[in-house]
């Protein structure tokens, strides 16, 4: 056998001298003229010409598609810039080779890589006629094939050119250098790995490349299974690819399937009885219910979504390669399989309780969620309700190929309006400054303000009180941190439904309701700027990639935008008792050889202390309780779960995010979403679906019970965890001596105060010092008190209060008789609240207002406030 393969090589080389001689004499003497006439000359140079040819093929590995894998290694996507899938011999039926070799090259095994007899009826042909006939083995179209595909890859358009084509001197070069590389190769390849790497490299028509993509694309087979007749189809494909497509022409593939059969039957490789019923089914027979679409895009991917996200993180990935445009070549031709975190059954679940929680609707109202695996950062699933489609709907809200989960980096829309999510922040904030779980916070007296935010009866600038007024905190610039503080002279806070404005509430009440003049109280307490920083560590910017805003209504009452999925991730800081771990898509990358590719991931770290997030998972607890705002997220089985609800001013953006120690949930509701068609009327009282939804949508009318229904799914099988109950410190907080802060501006003095872990409110008196100035304390200065007890610091008004005037007698006095008590100056005023029944947002230097109550003219002792039933009192317009 070596001897005979030796003497086929041997003889192919006499052939090629030969074959070049006349060539060669043909093209230096620039017209055609007999070959005898030609030969000499052509021998002598061609012999020449030959052996300073290139004869090793460099060629780079072939392009191939990249495979995009979920969690339990379901394709999701095959990106590639040819749909290839690279097999070895052992993965390609013997019939497949056998009808390759039967139409193209019927005595590839007997010769040395040039068929002489072939090659001569070629040039006798193309010497004496202005036509052009192929006398190419196997392997020369092998080395087309390759020269081809290297030429595409470097992007040398040229090249291109040069290897194919098919006339005149380009014509005959080509052939030469062809012929050089084949007897080179054979010399160095068997012929099995010969025909192999055509197999794998030959176009088959319709977009698909090598013989294991067509097999799946037409017959949703693998190449090793391929039937006689389905190998004989793909076969007589590659000859003229855009005439016998089985799908563009089905009637020409079976004409051209049968010439191979015909051709595999005469040269013995299949019996009369397998030609005979190969014939049988047509083309169209073979492939009708088995076409699969190819998944080379992300467009048929089976969550688009979340393969468009992965794509987007891999063109980022220095270990792909040093710019996006060299990453998106290796994703697209070095066989890459990237293995990700996606959770299939979670993902279609998701989808499918988004599209019913917000079907198609007049209100332009969709929905997305992200879930995230706390202390990994792995992204199980995110999905949302619109269908996926480069050619958007009118309202680019039921179909659309914006990924609403993601930030602007990876193809989001810049986020949406986050609302009272962000007011978690501020208890981990509380909770770091000392003040505990069960503290109450004292509330100044509301003031007046009209629908648009204006102060009433503000006394330095009093106001016409109009027919409707709203009860609101008033805020000053000097009670927030300097740099984060509001631009103007004051900021009015409403809360929802106008509710909830009693001179002191408890902090459990407060985040469980989310009162809006509690949280603004708190955070000029603990101080806004450290508020922010908190959000940063623990995850949180804006959709757009920036930091959160130092302005107090986005840092309080959440005007920022964020995405869904960096929401999930933050909130799984908490439930993960203060790791916070970046999203991560990706856990591996293997090249086409299986070898797995270093990646850089970003890893997990400690951002708050366990006792203080275990602290806030106590107080987010309350929420989903049956008296919180989010009692519509109670998991069934009373499962342990903390969350918060979010709603910006007009209640286009509403959210419920919340966790349990296996999952972290943002699940978001609303419209206005990137450049989608805003609803033009108001948000109230609306039926999305088989919801009605009663007074304005909240976080907690439709994204909590969303939330719910997709985690009691999630973790029907999962056991019930809880988190370890929070220490006594961060419960009841500890004994500490207030400082001395008499004289003190209330912007020192509170930074005086958080310093010894305390908190301290402003109530503003009477007095002959310089405004701003602390006069007393209550409790007083020095004073051993815990934590949870706030300290009122009393502020000089700047002017002193009237003199008292004793009543005038109407009659004289008796003698002996007592005279009439004086009055006593009051440090303040407490008239108690009248809500006013209709809520709407005011205005604000920030573009997200916050709600708040009308004070009824006379004084009178406080009423305990009597909390609506939950669900109506959502508290977060801002």
């Amino acid at each position: 056998m070596r001897s005979a393969l030796t003497a086929a090589r041997m003889t192919s080389l006499l052939g090629v001298f030969l074959a070049v001689s006349m060539l060669m004499g043909i093209i230096a003497a620039g017209l055609v003229a007999p070959v005898v006439g030609a030969a000499g000359f052509a021998a002598r140079e061609g012999v020449g010409m030959f052996d300073r040819l290139p004869g090793d093929l460099e060629q780079n590995p072939l392009a191939q598609q990249s495979r995009i894998l979920a969690a339990n290694g379901a394709v999701l996507a095959t990106p590639a810039e040819e749909n290839r899938i690279i097999v070895d011999s052992e993965d390609i039926s013997q019939y497949m080779k056998d009808a390759q070799v039967a139409i193209e090259d019927e005595r590839f095994f007997q010769h040395g890589g040039m068929d002489i007899e072939a090659l001569a009826r070629a040039v006798v042909t193309n010497t004496t006629s202005d036509s052009t006939q192929g006398g190419s083995t196997l392997t020369q179209q092998y080395i087309k094939l390759a020269l081809q595909q290297e030429a595409l890859r470097n992007r040398d358009t040229e090249a291109a050119a040069a290897a194919q084509a098919r006339t005149g001197t380009a014509g005959y070069i080509r052939k030469l250098r062809e012929l050089k590389y084949a007897v080179t190769l054979e010399e160095r390849l068997t012929k099995d790995e010969i025909l192999v790497g055509y197999l794998n490299l030959a176009y088959y028509g319709d977009r698909v490349y090598g013989v294991e993509a067509a097999a799946r694309h037409y017959f949703n087979v693998k190449a090793k299974d391929l039937s006689i007749s389905q190998a004989a189809t793909l076969a007589g494909v590659v000859r003229a690819p855009s005439t016998t497509n089985p799908v563009a022409n089905a009637e020409l593939a079976t004409q051209r399937r049968n010439v191979v059969l015909q051709k595999m039957y005469a040269l013995d490789m299949i019996t009369e009885q397998e030609y005979e019923e190969a014939k049988e089914p047509t083309v169209a027979e073979l492939i009708d219910g088995n076409l699969t679409d190819s998944q080379r895009s992300c467009l048929n991917s089976r969550n688009p979504y979340f393969c468009d996200y992965v794509t987007a993180w891999l063109l980022q990935r220095p270990e792909l390669g040093d710019t996006p445009e060299a990453r998106l070549e290796a994703l697209n031709t070095r066989g890459l399989t990237v293995h990700t975190t996606l959770d299939m059954d979670m993902s279609s679940e998701l989808r499918k309780i988004l599209r019913e929680a917000t079907p198609d609707n007049q209100y332009h109202i969709g929905s997305a969620a992200s879930v995230v695996e706390p202390g990994t950062g792995h992204v199980l699933a995110f999905h949302q309700s619109s269908r996926y489609s480069y050619e958007e709907s009118s309202d680019r809200i039921r179909s659309t190929a914006v990924n609403w989960n993601v930030d602007t980096r990876y193809g989001g829309p810049g986020g949406m309006q986050i609302g009272s999510i962000a007011k978690a922040y501020t208890l981990v904030e509380a909770l770091e400054k000392g003040i505990p779980v069960e503290a109450d916070l004292k509330i100044e007296d509301p003031g007046i303000a009209d629908p648009s935010g204006v102060w009433l009866d503000n006394p330095d600038d009093p106001q016409p009180i109009t027919e409707q007024t709203h009860p609101v905190g008033v805020f000053k610039q000097e009670d927030f941190q300097e740099g984060c503080t509001i631009g103007e002279d004051y900021w009015t806070v409403r809360n929802a439904q106008d509710e909830n404005h009693d001179p002191e509430i408890s902090l459990r009440v407060a985040s469980a309701l989310s009162v809006n003049t509690a949280f603004a109280t708190l955070a000029s307490q603990v101080g806004t700027c450290d508020i922010r920083d908190t959000m940063e560590k623990m995850g949180m910017h804006q959709g757009d990639g920036s930091e959160p805003d130092s302005f107090p209504p986005s840092i309080v009452l959440g005007s920022d935008y964020g995405s869904p999925l960096t929401v999930a991730a933050s909130y799984a800081t908490f439930a993960s008792g203060g790791i916070y771990c970046e999203p991560v898509p990706v856990t591996k990358i293997e090249d086409a050889d299986g070898n797995e590719i270093p990646l850089d991931l970003p890893g997990c770290e400690r951002v708050i202390d366990e006792e203080v997030a275990l602290g806030a998972v106590e107080l987010l607890k309350g929420v989903i309780d049956i008296n919180g705002s989010g009692w519509r997220a109670e998991l069934e089985g009373d499962r342990p779960a903390g969350g918060k609800t979010g709603t910006n001013d007009n209640s286009t953006h509403t959210w419920f995010a919340g966790f349990t120690p296996q999952l972290s949930t943002a699940v978001f509701v609303g419209g206005r979403i990137g450049n989608s068609q805003p609803y033009s009327g108001d948000l109230v009282d609306i039926t999305i679906g088989d919801t009605q939804i009663e007074g304005p949508l909240f976080g907690s009318s439709l994204a909590a019970p969303t939330w719910k229904k997709f985690m009691d799914w999630a973790l029907a099988d999962e056991p019930m965890e809880d988190w370890e109950t929070p220490s006594e410190e961060i419960m009841n907080g500890k004994r500490v001596t207030i400082p001395s802060v008499i004289g003190m501006s209330e912007t020192d003095a509170q930074e005086a105060l958080r310093d010894a872990g305390l908190t301290g409110s402003i109530q503003r008196v009477p007095s002959g010092q310089p405004e701003g100035t602390v006069v007393y304390t209550t409790p007083g200065v020095g004073s051993s008190i815990r934590t949870e007890t706030p300290v009122v610091l009393q502020v000089s008004t700047g002017r002193s209060a009237p003199a008292p005037q004793a009543p005038r007698p109407t009659t004289p006095p008796r003698q002996n008789s007592p005279s009439p008590a004086q009055p006593s100056p009051s440090p303040s005023p407490s008239p108690s609240p009248s809500p006013s029944p209709s809520p709407s947002p005011s205005p604000s230097p920030s573009p997200s207002p916050s709600p708040s109550p009308s004070p009824s003219p006379a004084p009178s002792p406080p009423a305990p406030s009597v909390p609506a039933p939950p669900g109506d009192d959502e508290g977060d317009e801002g």
